[in-house]
């Protein structure tokens, strides 16, 4: 008897110094998460690592994308890249043309990648997205649609029952929701409000069949008539229509959680910094449409470079494949509020509660089966900050809307040339 137990505290001993001794394969991850998206990033690394005890996900966070793009082509100039980073597509695009990226191809097509029905789960237009020269370059990670946000107890006081469909109607309710509660002739509660917004400039511009560049014979596209008509349409709101407060940065979420604005646009993870700071109902909703429905999906996505050596790829991946799984893009939607990036996350339990308990957000999420993207080309890097500087012209006066627009299309074709 004695000898069974000796053997059997030897055999933990052994066990446990083994468990030590693991030798773990450590990965960098360079990310732009704060708040509760980084916390959320934090505590599903730890589950991975949990999972997998023989790697170490080394998360480093950059503050925001400006410090991340900044580090990532700095890094990349002397050779030292991280393992796996956040993405934008025109960053990719430029990091592609340097071979600096692996493709994910091999690993996908692996034993220990993904199934045809595992592919095909995902949202098609992310599956798009994420590939290059037919191949995958990248795989989805933060992805966002745009959504308004709404006071309920506001849209009931005043009789108003569905949020508007069309930008016709929109412009009617914002109308609706504007007051002059104590006659003085000040607005008391705005309709709307926000600054310059290039993304749902665009939104509005694919609901026209408009696009904003045309990369194949590389001509900006969004300085047309269809064009200045929308960005007229967002002055009107502000000065002829008087329903939309004109200012920038936090200021309209913020008067919005205070009951001085009916309505406010915005993307759908901002539900997560918002949803704490709630006292009457809110309510999500898709932007309206012009002609048809069309939204840009925004956000970025997870590459893996080149430099890194094989165990660190392969252990990459595995931290890759198990992000986007169904029960991992349920835990990080529910924590985030950003998209799951396929359809099996929608019918996790975890998912489930969130979609049952916030209302609108189903209605949300179907924008993706209409969804595009941006331009991919490294010119859209400026090309995208060319068009809300043209944009604030306009909307400040300065500029005729085409005026301006004209302006900026000039300014992105010159990065080309």
């Amino acid at each position: 008897m004695k000898r069974i137990i000796i053997l059997l505290l030897l055999t933990g001993v052994i066990f446990i110094s083994c468990k030590k001794n693991i030798t773990k394969i450590e990965i960098t991850f360079w990310h732009a998460m704060g708040g509760p998206l980084g916390k959320t990033l934090e505590s599903m690394v730890s589950d991975f690592e949990k999972e997998h005890p023989d790697i170490k996900v080394k998360l480093v966070g950059m503050g925001d994308y400006s410090a991340l793009a900044q580090k990532l082509m700095g890094a990349i100039a002397v050779d030292n890249p991280p393992t796996i980073a956040q993405v934008y597509e025109s960053w990719t695009t430029q990091f592609y043309e340097q071979n600096q990226m692996f493709v994910l191809d091999s690993f996908i097509h692996s034993p220990d990648g993904l199934t045809e029905e595992e592919l095909n789960d995902m949202f098609a237009v992310f599956t798009e997205n994420n590939k290059w020269d037919g191949k995958f370059l990248t795989f989805p990670f933060n992805k966002s649609v745009p959504v308004y946000f709404y006071n309920i107890t506001m849209f009931e006081s005043l009789g108003i029952k569905q949020f508007p469909v069309t930008w016709q109607e929109f412009r009617e309710v914002c109308k609706q929701l504007t007051q002059d509660i104590d006659g003085d002739g000040k607005i008391d509660i705005w309709g709307t409000g926000g600054g310059v917004n290039s993304w749902l400039f665009g939104c509005m511009l694919y609901q026209k069949d408009g696009r904003l560049l045309d990369e194949s014979n590389k001509k900006v596209t969004f300085n047309t008539t269809t064009g200045a008509d929308i960005l007229q349409y967002m002055i009107d709101l502000i000065y002829k229509d008087s329903v939309s407060n004109f200012v920038t940065g936090y200021e309209p979420q913020n008067d919005f959680l205070s009951g001085k604005i009916g309505l406010i646009w915005g993307t759908i993870v901002s539900w997560a910094f918002m949803r704490d700071k709630m006292t009457f109902p809110i309510g999500i909703a898709p932007i309206p449409s012009w002609d048809k429905n069309a939204v840009l999906s925004y956000g970025t996505n997870i590459c893996l470079f080149r430099k890194a050596n094989e165990k660190q790829k392969e252990a990459g991946w595995r931290f890759i494949k198990w992000f986007t799984r169904p029960e991992q893009q349920a835990k990080w939607a529910s924590g985030t509020f950003y998209v799951p990036v396929c359809r099996g996350a929608l019918t996790q339990p975890e998912y489930v509660k969130a979609l049952n308990e916030t209302k609108g957000l189903q209605d949300a999420i179907n924008q993706l089966d209409y969804a595009y993207f941006e331009p991919r080309g490294e010119e859209w890097f400026a090309g995208r900050k060319h068009l809300g500087e043209a944009m604030e012209q306009a909307m400040r006066l300065r500029l005729a809307p085409r005026k301006a627009l004209d302006e900026a299309a000039l300014k992105i074709e010159k990065e080309w040339k």
